[in-house]
């Protein structure tokens, strides 16, 4: 029973209901007829797995609770349970309490918590949902590689989210830049090509051999006043100590080949 008893689905599992406690209000005037049955349906055999029927007929309203214990009926024979009124009567505040027994093998105890062990169905699912609740963990945390990989899942997605493209056809492309927003409309393309012709056809820049110098003669503007330059005296200087410095040069030379020293 969906919501009630737990999933008992997986084949390592099993359950077994041992009880029912089942409590309701019922409104009736006191000489009226009135029953309430309080069923369960069986899935495997058809009817039902569990029938109780309370007959008020000539009783005042009044509250109602019964419990029933059972000797283990599977948990795949328990289906929709149900309180209805046959008769001139109103229940209110229905409720329908089951006890059961589970019995659960140990690989599958263990996966209760699918975070307990990587070889668990929805390991990773689990983790994922857990790392996205918290915003931050130690480097010792066994889930530490998970994070980390989920942070970086989540700055690619983000850097894609971020990037746009704008993709045209190329006569949409064409059309646009044909387009002038200043005349709210498209160019005459022949006259636009009239223009840059006759634009090409107007000479702007003369080419430097059209261009003419007058012949006037230009005479020098500076004049030496001396006939004669002056000695460089510093120059001589120099000549004669480098002079001076090359013969004793020489005769060192010469003094080798004449003695053999």
């Amino acid at each position: 029973m969906t919501g009630v008893l737990p999933d008992f689905s997986a084949p390592t599992v099993t359950l077994q209901v041992n009880g029912v406690v089942y409590y309701y209000v019922m409104t009736k005037e006191t000489n009226d007829n009135a029953k309430v049955y309080v069923r369960n349906v069986d899935t495997v055999n058809g009817g039902y797995i569990f029938e109780e029927v309370d007959d008020w007929s000539g009783l005042p309203s009044n509250s109602i609770q019964k419990n029933f214990r059972f000797t283990g009926i599977p948990g795949e024979q328990w289906g929709q349970g149900s309180i209805t009124v046959e008769g001139d009567g109103t229940v209110t505040d229905p409720s329908m309490t089951y006890s059961y027994r589970m019995d659960i093998a140990e690989d599958s105890l263990i996966c209760i918590n699918p975070l307990s062990n990587p070889s668990c169905p929805g390991f990773l699912d689990a983790v994922y949902k857990y790392l996205n609740s918290i915003t931050e963990i130690n480097a010792d945390n066994d889930l530490y590689e998970y994070w980390l990989e989920l942070q970086e899942e989540k700055g690619v997605k983000n850097e894609s989210e971020n990037l746009v493209v704008l993709e045209e056809s190329n006569d949409e492309l064409q059309t646009l830049l044909m387009t002038d927003p200043s005349v709210g409309g498209l160019v005459d393309l022949k006259q636009q090509n009239n223009t840059f012709k006759e634009l090409s056809n107007i000479t702007l820049i003369n080419p430097y051999y059209d261009v003419e110098f007058d012949s006037n003669e230009y005479s020098d503007k500076y004049e030496i006043e001396d006939e004669q330059l002056p000695d460089n005296n510093r120059a001589l200087r120099q000549l004669a100590r480098s002079a001076k410095y090359y013969s004793m040069v020489r005769s060192q030379y010469d003094r080798e080949e004449l003695t053999g020293e």
